[in-house]
């Protein structure tokens, strides 16, 4: 989602970055064939939902400073595989290299497929499952 919501240098805090974050992946664009499209916000939320602060540093606008002092993200797995079953969804390149490097770690996996045969079998996320290493149970 790197230069789309903010101005250059702007400084702010969390809860402000998260709520514009999550303004903007709530938003459907249409796109000039009628097709809907999603910013990469969803996959900034589903970073933010894991609670996977190092990646979601790496993904952010580089225009904007956030404070994060006194932030403690807390893992949401539900939240998380939803907000990126959507971005792989819709294609985001980063957040599909980001669930097939996850996939080799053994908690993200047992996590993943709780989620896929409890909540979401159809998920987009298991057309990306046969790239990844998967770890041993």
């Amino acid at each position: 989602m790197k230069g789309k919501l903010f101005t250059p240098r702007q400084s702010i805090p969390f809860q402000e970055y998260f709520e514009i974050t999550l303004m903007q992946a709530k938003r459907i664009v249409t796109n000039s064939r009628g097709k809907q499209c999603y910013s990469g916000a969803q996959f900034e939320i589903a970073l933010i939902s894991f609670g996977d602060l190092d990646a979601l540093k790496k993904e952010m606008d580089p225009k904007v400073t956030v404070d994060f002092s006194n932030v403690i993200l807390e893992c949401d797995w539900l939240a998380g595989f939803d907000w990126l079953d959507l971005s792989v969804g819709y294609g985001d390149k980063d957040a599909i290299k980001y669930f097939e490097k996850k996939l080799q770690d053994q908690s993200f996996y047992k996590a993943y497929i709780l989620y896929k045969q409890e909540c979401r079998p159809d998920c987009a996320l298991q057309d990306h499952e046969h790239e990844a290493k998967k770890p041993k149970l």
